[in-house]
């Protein structure tokens, strides 16, 4: 086959063969000085058909680590009630006429974080707990940090409205950062084979994000619903049209500071070198934002207009250009397990083009719920699959994400079996109504 050079020094395939750098790769590596027998992996020849793969038992593993951090954020959702949200002191109409208003931008944001994580997407179960933490935990203790030290600094300076706006455009950004970006930090630390692209640690950090915006939306609408009509519409255009993507775009630059640590460089002073990097850029973009609502005055619109729409469009084009991106990433990877026989050529298509994954699901979806659900299943084990091989093959073994991979590999071949006889049971049910039904007419 015949390949062409991409500007980042990628390969990309210019015929519809299959084969490439990857199979190269995985045929040099995977080899008994690579990959011990322990493993269960032999050492394929370039012509077998597939490798000496003794896939395990399926390992059904309760997830411990959301459980625990989805009770850690409604305890602080909770405690957020109980210090700031009590239906008592804000009226339960005011209370529910403002979560429908936060709703708004929330799903708007949600939306755009599940498109751009559409390829291979991130678990559920994580995504909420994550979601969890940035709308108690991080809020609650942002609350609390940042009502402290805005105390502090009016009590030194003498002047409260002075030490709103120092508190909002200097404390705010550093402490409201850090509190999204450790979930984030968590989930990489416990989570790391989940994160497998730049844009995993993006998704993740967004939906941190979009529990902190949701929450805090929440607690300045009722405030402008205390002061009037007119100050809450204020707020609400503020918040929910102008900068509704103010937190996640924010927060992502740490989760990609995050996942090109893990996912990039080796040594732990690059690490936490990269990860500083853009923690400081998510800080300056909360600066940005805050300091030119506090300091702007009759400006603060030309800023907007100047400096952050422009820097809006910039994010967002470059994250659905890496979504688009990851597909293709996605088809490369997979070619060793089509060269191998593990996976076919016409399922590496439906899991990297939108047309062929919708047209699946439709046909999975005549076997019932269960034949669609393994199908989604089915195709994220592949994107998976995808990605972690070429990851692999750019950055060498990683003997954490092949036993992961392995068990991935397990669960496709079980969501295929599962979708392939239930969408088999449903068409011998048509063809014995249709016969029935036939019979019928005749007699």
């Amino acid at each position: 086959m015949t390949t062409r050079t991409l500007a980042d020094g990628d390969t990309d395939m210019e015929t519809t063969h299959w084969g490439g750098p990857g199979e190269d790769y995985r045929l040099s590596k995977i080899s008994a000085a690579a990959i011990s027998e322990d493993n269960g992996i032999g050492a394929p020849a370039p012509d077998d058909a597939a490798p000496v793969w003794q896939p395990p038992k399926a390992i059904h593993s309760f997830p411990w680590f959301e459980m625990v951090m989805t009770v850690i954020g409604v305890l602080g959702v909770i405690g957020l009630t109980l210090y700031m949200l009590t239906p008592e002191a804000t009226g339960y109409f005011a209370l529910v006429k403002t979560t429908l208003l936060a709703l708004i931008p929330l799903v708007i944001v949600v939306g755009f974080l599940i498109r751009i994580d559409r390829w291979e997407p991130e678990p559920w179960k994580t995504k909420i707990s994550v979601f969890l933490w940035g709308a108690g935990v991080a809020t609650l203790s942002a609350g609390i940090l940042n009502t402290a030290l805005h105390h502090n600094i009016a009590y030194s300076t003498g002047d409260a409205q002075g030490a709103s706006a120092l508190s909002a455009t200097f404390v705010a950004p550093l402490v409201e950062e850090t509190l999204k970006g450790v979930v984030v930090l968590i989930v990489v630390l416990v989570r790391r084979t989940n994160i497998n692209s730049v844009l995993d640690g993006v998704v993740y950090a967004g939906f941190s994000a979009a529990g902190f915006m949701f929450t805090e939306d929440i607690l300045y609408f009722l405030r402008g619903e205390a002061e009037g009509t007119t100050n809450l519409i204020v707020l609400v255009v503020m918040r929910g049209i102008f900068s509704p993507f103010l937190h996640v775009m924010a927060t992502s630059m740490t989760g990609i500071g995050l996942a090109l640590a893990l996912l990039k460089f080796k040594r732990g002073w690059s690490k936490a070198g990269i990860v500083a990097v853009f923690w400081v850029c998510a800080m300056g973009i909360h600066f940005l934002w805050n300091g030119s609502a506090s300091y702007g005055g009759g400006w603060f619109l030309v800023l907007y207009a100047v400096v952050q729409v422009p820097a809006f469009i910039v994010w967002s084009v470059l994250l659905l250009r890496a979504t688009r991106k990851e597909a293709e990433k996605i088809r490369t990877g997979l070619v060793p397990y089509v060269r191998t026989g593990w996976v076919l050529p016409g399922e590496v298509t439906m899991a990297t083009d939108k047309r062929s994954r919708k047209a699946a699901l439709k046909w999975a979806a005549r076997g019932g719920r269960d034949a669609k659900k393994a199908m989604r299943s089915f195709l994220a084990n592949l994107a998976s699959l995808g990605l972690d091989q070429r990851l692999m093959a750019k950055h060498g073994p990683d003997p954490a994400r092949i036993e992961n991979d392995r068990q991935m590999l397990t669960e496709a071949a079980d969501n295929r079996r599962e979708f392939l006889r239930l969408t088999s049971i449903a068409e011998q049910q048509h063809d014995v109504s249709k016969a029935v039904s036939s019979r019928a007419r005749a007699a």
